[in-house]
């Protein structure tokens, strides 16, 4: 059943990149005849013209995170598997997958732009640097989030972090030989993957010492510094094109070991429709299931890095289109791996990352990879995509900083990522209140935010697209009802946190300040839907 699930998810999502991937080209007027920011603006360190076999391996390896993982297993626990899988298949396709193609063209559109800017030119000055700061308050959040999480897994698990440290020199040692006309990508590439899947059996046989977890904390702040200032093609490229590797090796050994094991399915399809510990299933499912099906953040990447890197404009079609398809199916496998554990087994693997190892250890079992082996190959991959996801939204936080200030110099740069890097590495050592009232780190003490948040992000960039696209003289309808779904879900999620916790806590004030600053945004987005406007979807000048 499984088996049949995960290939018709496959073949679905194929359809919809050969046919509606083809319409949003034609709409949207892609033409490899207009020169890219990357292109014009080449500078060998944020601006590179990249081929789209390495570019889709960082901009995958960027959105997928653990978000793709996370959101699936908690949904199918509390939901059921099957309104799950319904929601990340549409999802993918016709609201996760524009979106993400949006943002890029935007940005590829606007000299490399980031979403909040293009917003900015879009709708007004005020409510664009609003947007902007509402962007990098939601970055820092989540860079305290992963930061703590990757620190948290490489101090309780030393084969990990020294897996993830052998992939780091790996992938850099990669990185210097690649931009060496003297060596094809090919043939690197038949070298460096089997070394970087050698660092599964370096940190399996000989792993470092524990480490605390303060160690980890202080030792990613710098790797995420030195990371985010570096050219993209010495680390982030390389780093990003190895990483999606692991990707394919989970995709292909895991279809393969689900038609061998052929497990049956230890959950329902269908659990009701409200979740004691969540909540209803409108709107928390679709919340739940974030990068899975739709998520904000890819917005941010979209049109932070990865349209600096995008050779031509036809990329973006395969990239973004084709990338938020691929999280999807990694949605759907990550299902499956909570799908085929019985609730003691779901117990014991405690988080949705450990249900995730336990789950793809039993189908790598099937083709004859050890149990313990297995899992740490999930770990291991699930880490790297919580460094890349750490170091890219460092770079974009940056970005975004530099934007605000107007700041185009090589040491913004470095003071653009100190202050990027500031706040996260003082809050992620503090305590707050939680939603039963004892004291939790800061990032899970609003973590039932987060969700929401980033669909709101999702919202307010599905709403830039439609206004440029009405500006630009071009139906917008295939993007306004994703922009309305995506409006409708996490501003009634706030409003049913403000209600259930109080404005007075931590968490339903949050909640309150997003929703209030969330409806400002799209009331100011929607003003100038209506008002009348010149195209800009032609390139613009720099």
């Amino acid at each position: 059943m499984l088996a049949i699930i995960l290939l018709s998810s496959c073949l679905l999502c194929w359809i919809a990149y050969r046919f509606y991937g083809n319409f949003l080209s034609v709409r949207c007027n892609l033409n490899d005849e207009n020169k890219t920011p990357a292109v014009e603006q080449e500078d060998g360190v944020d601006y590179s013209p990249t081929r789209a076999s390495v570019l889709f391996g960082h901009h995958f390896s960027s959105i997928a995170g653990a978000g793709p993982i996370v959101g699936p297993i908690l949904a199918a626990m509390y939901f059921g598997w099957g309104p799950t899988w319904i929601w990340i298949l549409i999802g993918a396709i016709l609201v996760g997958g524009v979106h993400d193609f949006g943002s890029t063209l935007m940005s590829v559109r606007n000299g490399g732009r980031s979403i909040a800017d293009t917003m900015r030119g879009l709708v007004g000055e005020g409510a664009g640097k609003l947007f902007m700061l509402f962007v990098i308050l939601a970055l820092v959040y989540v860079i305290i989030v992963f930061l703590d999480l990757t620190a948290n897994t490489f101090a309780k698990q030393p084969a990990v972090a020294t897996a993830s440290g052998w992939f780091i020199v790996v992938a850099i040692v990669f990185g210097v030989l690649m931009r060496s006309a003297r060596f094809s990508l090919g043939k690197l590439a038949l070298i460096f993957f089997p070394l970087t899947f050698a660092g599964l059996a370096v940190g399996h046989y000989f792993p470092m010492v524990e480490m605390g977890k303060d160690f980890w904390i202080y030792g990613t702040l710098g790797y995420c510094f030195v990371a985010a200032v570096l050219p993209v093609g010495l680390l982030l490229q390389p780093r990003d094109f190895l990483s999606a590797g692991f990707l394919y090796a989970i995709l292909g050994l895991g279809v393969v070991g689900m038609l061998i094991a052929n497990e049956p399915i230890q959950m329902p399809a269908f659990t009701g429709w409200e979740s004691e510990k969540l909540g209803m299933l409108v709107p928390f499912l679709f919340i739940t299931v974030a990068c899975g099906a739709c998520s904000g953040f890819h917005s941010i990447v979209s049109s932070g890095t990865t349209s600096k890197q995008i050779r031509k404009e036809s990329d973006v079609r395969r990239i973004s289109y084709g990338g938020m398809l691929v999280e999807g199916v990694l949605a759907v496998f990550a299902m499956g791996c909570v799908a085929v554990l019985t609730l003691s087994e779901r117990e014991t693997g405690g988080t949705p990352v450990g249900i995730f190892a336990a789950g793809a250890a039993k189908f790598f079992g099937a083709v004859g990879i050890p149990i313990s082996l297995g899992a740490e190959f999930a770990m291991l991959a699930i880490s790297t995509f919580l460094l890349t996801t750490l170091d890219t939204c460092t770079r974009l936080t940056r970005f975004l900083i530099e934007e605000l200030f107007s700041w185009r110099s090589e040491g913004s740069r470095y003071v653009g990522t100190f202050l990027a890097l500031l706040l996260p590495a003082l809050l992620v050592f503090q305590e707050f209140p939680g939603v039963d009232g004892t004291l939790q780190p800061a990032w899970k003490a609003i973590w039932p935010l987060f969700g929401a948040t980033n669909q709101l992000l999702a919202a307010l960039a599905l709403l830039t697209f439609v206004v440029f696209l009405k500006s630009s003289k071009v139906g917008y309808g295939f993007a306004l009802l994703p922009a309305v779904v995506m409006i409708v879900m996490p501003m009634t999620a706030l409003g049913l946190m403000v209600q259930k916790f109080g404005i007075g806590t931590l968490l339903g004030g949050t909640a309150a300040g997003m929703f209030v600053m969330g409806f400002f945004l799209m009331i100011t987005s929607w003003r100038s839907l209506l008002k009348d406007s010149t195209g800009i979807l032609e390139p613009k000048e720099n």
